[in-house]
C-alpha cells in the first residue's frame, strides 16, 4: 500500500462538504449549552470524518490505499446516524428519554459496526470482495444490510419524533419540515448508492448524502435560528406560560398562538389559526377592530357559566419591527379567577363581620334606648293596674297619659332607627346622596330646618362605603339628640376638606348642656359612647362643644386618606 495521491475534479464535492460539516460543527459546539447542539456538534465531526475519508479515498492513487480509506469512512457513518437522531430526540423536547443507560444502549449497534468492519478481514461480514473500476466496487455481506436496516430505523424513530414536534408545535412545521426533507434525501441516495454499488460517483455520493442534508440543515439552523440560545428562551417561555397568548395581524385575525390560550379556548391551534379575534372571543369581550387598529374596551372578560366560570384580564400591545412599522397586535390573557374568588371570598367575610358589628351595636342601641322604655313602661303599666284597682282613678290618668307620650316616643324612635337602617343599607349606595336624602327625612318629620353645606371641590365619592356607613350613623346620632334632647329648631351640617382628612361639624340651636356631665356620668350617655365607638373603628374621632342654652355642635374627624 502506498500513499500517494492525485487531483481529482470529483474531489470537490467531497470538500464541500467538509466545509459544511465543520462550520456547522463549529456553529453549534459554540452553542453547546443549547438542547441538542452538541449531540449535532458530535454529528457534524462524525459526518466530516466520513466527508475526509471519502476525499482521500477518490485522491489516492494505489488500489489498496482507496480500499483503506473507503473502510475508514464507513467506519463513520452509523455513529452520525446515531448522533443526529440524538439531535433530532433532543430538539423535540424528548431530551429525558435520552438518559446515560439509553445512549449506552444506542452507542452498542454503532460500537459492534465499528468493531465489525476493523475486524473484517477475519469474517467478511461487511465487505465480502472489492474491486476496481475507475472507482472501487465492494461487495457487500450481511452485516452491511443490517447496518442499513439499523440506520433506516433510526430514521423512522427521527421522522416520528419530528412529525410529533410540527403537529404540536405549528410554528416549529417549516425548520422540521426542512430537516426533514434533508433526512429522506439523505437516506434514499444512501440506500440506492449501497444497492446499486456506487450509482454515484465518491464525490457526488459524499455530497448528496452528507452535503445536501447538511445543505438543509444549516438552512434551518441559520434561517430558523434553531440553536439561538435566545430565540429557545423565549420560545420555551412562551409555550410554558400559563398566560395565553394570541399574536394578531393587524386586521385581527390570529396568526399564532400558545397552548395556554389553546386550553382557554378550548379548541386546538388549527382551528384558530386564520380567524378574526372577534369570531373567537365571546360576543361581549370588548375587543373592537378597525381598519390597522384593534381597541380593547373592557379589561377583563368571563368565560363559563356559574360556578365553572373564570375571568380573564386582557392585555394588548402592538407589536413593532426595527423601524417602527407596526406588524400587528399581541394580546394576552391573563387568568385571575383564583385572586377573583380569594377577594370575593374575604368581602364576603368582611360583610359577616360588619353585619354581626352592627347587630351587636344595634342590640346595644335597643337595650339602651327601646329596651328602658319598655320596662319604663311596664313598671309604670303595673302601678297604673294597681291604682285603677284600688279605685284612684285620679292618680291612674295621668300615669296613663304619660304612658301614651312615652309609647309614642318609643314609636318615633322605631322609625328613626328603621330609616337610618335602610339609608345605610340602600343598594349603589353613595354618602353625599345618603346623607342629604337622610336630612330631607329629618326635616319632613321633625319640622327642623336642616343645612347642608359642602366644598366645591369635594367628591361624590370622598368617602368609600366602609367609612360612609360608620359616619352616616354617628350623623344619624348627633341628629337624632338634637331632636331628642336638645329641642333643636335649625341643623347645620358643615364639611371642610384638608389634607386625608374630612373635617365634619353638626351645629343645633337647642337647649345645650354641660359637657362635664359626660366625664361626671358616662354611663348615662350611651349615645356618646356610641359615636365614640364607631369613630374609632375607623380611626376617627369625635369632640363635642356645647353650654347650656346655646346650642350644641358635634365634630367629627374622619381620615379618608389612608
Amino acid at each position: 500500500m502506498t500513499w500517494y495521491y492525485a487531483y481529482s475534479q470529483d474531489i470537490w464535492p467531497a470538500m464541500i462538504s467538509i466545509a459544511l460539516t465543520f462550520f456547522l460543527g463549529l456553529y453549534s459546539w459554540n452553542r453547546r449549552n443549547v438542547t441538542g447542539a452538541k449531540a449535532f456538534a458530535v454529528g457534524c465531526l462524525f459526518a466530516m470524518l466520513w466527508a475526509i475519508g471519502s476525499s482521500l479515498e477518490i485522491a489516492a492513487l494505489d488500489f489498496s490505499t482507496k480500499i483503506f480509506w473507503m473502510k475508514f469512512h464507513a467506519l463513520w457513518q452509523i455513529p452520525t446516524i446515531t448522533a443526529l437522531s440524538c439531535f433530532f430526540i433532543e430538539y423535540a423536547g424528548l431530551g429525558r428519554f435520552l438518559t446515560r443507560r439509553n445512549l449506552i444502549l444506542l452507542s452498542i449497534p454503532a460500537l459492534l459496526v465499528f468493531i465489525l468492519m476493523i475486524t473484517d478481514n477475519y469474517h467478511h461480514l461487511i465487505w465480502t470482495s472489492f474491486s476496481l473500476d475507475v472507482y472501487v466496487i465492494p461487495e457487500y455481506g450481511i452485516g452491511t444490510w443490517i447496518s442499513i436496516l439499523y440506520a433506516n430505523l433510526l430514521g423512522i424513530v427521527n421522522l416520528i419524533v419530528l412529525l410529533r414536534l410540527a403537529i404540536g408545535f405549528p410554528q416549529s412545521r417549516w425548520p422540521v419540515t426542512i430537516m426533514l426533507l434533508g433526512q429522506i434525501l439523505g437516506r434514499i441516495m444512501y440506500v440506492l448508492d449501497s444497492y446499486y454499488n456506487h450509482l454515484f460517483s465518491p464525490g457526488e455520493s459524499v455530497f448528496v448524502v452528507i452535503g445536501l442534508p447538511c445543505s438543509l440543515y444549516a438552512f434551518a439552523l441559520f434561517r430558523f435560528r434553531v440553536l439561538d440560545p435566545i430565540r429557545l428562551a423565549r420560545t420555551t417561555v412562551i409555550e410554558q406560560m400559563t398566560d395565553g397568548m394570541l399574536v394578531l395581524d393587524m386586521q385581527g385575525h390570529i396568526v399564532d398562538i400558545n397552548p395556554a390560550a389553546t386550553v382557554i379556548l378550548d379548541k386546538p391551534a388549527s382551528s384558530l389559526c386564520g380567524r378574526a379575534v372577534v369570531e373567537v372571543m365571546p360576543s361581549d369581550s370588548g375587543i373592537e377592530v378597525q381598519p390597522d387598529k384593534i381597541k380593547l374596551k373592557k379589561s377583563e372578560i368571563s368565560l363559563g357559566l356559574g360556578l365553572a366560570a373564570r375571568y380573564y384580564s386582557l392585555g394588548l400591545t402592538l407589536l413593532l419591527d426595527g423601524s417602527g412599522q407596526a406588524l400587528g397586535h399581541l394580546l394576552l390573557l391573563h387568568d385571575t379567577t383564583a385572586q377573583r374568588r380569594s377577594q370575593e371570598l374575604l368581602m364576603e367575610q368582611q360583610r359577616v363581620v360588619a353585619t354581626l358589628q352592627e347587630r351587636e351595636s344595634l342590640a346595644r342601641e335597643l337595650h339602651d334606648s327601646i329596651g328602658q322604655v319598655l320596662g319604663y313602661i311596664s313598671m309604670q303599666a303595673q302601678v297604673a293596674q294597681k291604682w285603677a284597682m284600688d279605685g284612684n282613678t285620679g292618680k291612674t290618668v295621668p300615669i296613663l297619659s304619660r304612658l301614651v307620650e312615652v309609647a309614642q316616643e318609643a314609636h318615633a324612635d322605631v322609625r328613626e332607627s328603621i330609616f337610618s337602617l335602610r339609608t345605610v343599607m340602600a343598594s349603589e349606595w353613595s354618602f353625599l346622596h345618603a346623607l342629604q336624602k337622610y336630612l330631607d327625612h329629618y326635616h319632613t318629620s321633625y319640622n327642623i330646618d336642616t343645612e347642608l353645606l359642602l366644598p366645591e371641590e369635594l367628591d361624590e365619592d370622598v368617602l368609600n362605603s366602609d367609612l360612609g356607613i360608620q359616619v352616616m350613623r354617628v350623623v344619624q346620632e348627633a341628629m337624632t339628640n338634637a331632636n331628642k334632647h336638645g329641642g333643636a329648631h335649625n341643623v347645620k351640617v358643615v364639611f371642610v376638606r384638608g389634607d386625608g382628612h374630612l373635617n365634619i361639624s353638626i351645629s343645633d340651636d337647642g337647649n345645650g348642656f354641660n359637657p362635664a356631665d359626660l366625664i361626671l356620668e358616662p354611663d348615662k350617655h350611651f349615645g356618646l359612647i356610641f359615636m365614640q365607638e364607631r369613630m374609632a373603628k375607623i380611626r376617627g374621632s369625635v369632640f363635642i362643644e356645647s353650654q347650656p342654652g346655646s346650642g350644641t355642635t358635634v365634630v367629627l374627624d374622619v381620615p379618608f386618606g389612608t
